[in-house]
């Protein structure tokens, strides 16, 4: 079950995310992007509020997507 992004923790902490099937909507160049799993990171909100977004666990160089792009998030399986 996926929590509401509003719920993630925005603070560098690596969730699973799950984005929105129609990002296209959004913008045209998204469409890569629709319906994938991926790792993502908050670096936390600034002293006046500002949110910067979400980063992408990847050298793929996508940071500041926010949380209504994505559906909802999960905390990472734990490995052992």
């Amino acid at each position: 079950m996926l929590r509401p992004m509003s719920e993630a923790p925005k603070d560098r902490t690596p969730v699973l995310a799950l984005t929105r099937d129609d990002l296209a909507n959004v913008r045209a160049d998204l469409d890569r992007w629709a319906s994938k799993w991926v790792v993502v990171h908050h670096p936390g909100l600034g002293q006046d509020g500002w949110d910067g977004g979400w980063s992408v666990n990847a050298p793929v160089g996508n940071g500041g997507l926010p949380d209504d792009w994505f559906v909802g998030w999960q905390h990472l399986p734990v490995c052992q």
